[in-house]
């Protein structure tokens, strides 16, 4: 009883925002929590661990999740979301309503019917404000995302800036070199305190431009030891080192775990 209680009293709202980068494999999902406690989940992971991992940090009799966000509908970052609507009370859910046919997107949508969570679209004219002072900032994709033609999915994620006070946070997804540049070419700014790498650390992503616009003081990548794809790769350590960017690893420390 005595460490249930210690457990909920660490769970409760402090008034910072926290980040928990979820150790998934290899995959991405990340848990936000708001100043006043609002969860935001983004990303399901490969597997069903992101649930897991979410219920193990939010208060025992809370069901509810402020906002689910899937930034592209590669299945290593989708498979746990249609068990966050089917478990929990989901008000919202951000998506970028590209078509892509795969089965686990079409359970996720499928859940998304029979749950009726209110459905956003990526669009960077319009923020996202939790209303404790966290805003999320959609810098991509552009609203007529069917107007734009994708050699591949990856590129179509969306990017998301976590903003709290002086501090920030770019989720990135796993965009990669053409939808850099094109962020880039709008203006938007980067700059961010955190920065989660794009595509686990894939050569194909992270530009030293793109790199030097967020210029952030730590960089995240969500990756599984020893897998197929060999990331991250060492051409992209090599840069981040060279920019002087300290790199954490979800395969060195399991779960990372940050306060703003």
């Amino acid at each position: 009883m005595a460490a249930m209680l210690h457990r909920e009293l660490r769970l409760l709202p402090d008034g910072n925002v926290h980040v928990h980068f979820l150790d998934v494999g290899q995959g991405d999902s990340a848990l936000l929590v708001s100043p006043t406690g609002k969860q935001i989940v983004i990303d399901g992971g490969p597997d069903l661990a992101a649930l897991e991992a979410v219920g193990s940090r939010m208060p025992f009799f809370d069901r509810s999740i402020d906002l689910l966000v899937l930034s592209h509908p590669n299945v290593d970052h989708l498979v746990a979301l249609p068990s966050f609507l089917r478990r929990y009370r989901v008000e919202k859910i951000l998506l970028t309503g590209i078509a892509y046919d795969v089965g686990r997107y079409e359970e996720l949508i499928a859940a998304v019917e029979d749950r009726k969570p209110e459905i956003i679209f990526s669009d960077p004219a319009k923020d996202l404000d939790m209303g404790d002072g966290l805003l999320l900032d959609v810098l991509w994709p552009p609203k007529d995302i069917e107007s734009i033609s994708f050699k591949d999915v990856n590129d179509s994620s969306i990017v998301l800036k976590a903003m709290y006070g002086k501090e920030s946070i770019l989720f990135t997804g796993d965009i990669e070199e053409f939808a850099e540049k094109e962020i880039l070419a709008t203006g938007a700014d980067l700059r961010s305190t955190v920065l989660k790498v794009a595509h686990h650390g894939g050569k194909t992503s992270s530009g030293t431009g793109f790199l030097l616009a967020v210029d952030p003081r730590l960089a995240i990548i969500s990756v599984a030891a020893n897998n197929s794809y060999g990331h991250p790769h060492p051409s992209i350590l090599g840069r981040l080192k060279a920019l002087q960017i300290p790199v954490q690893m979800t395969k060195d420390e399991g779960t990372i775990s940050l306060k703003l």
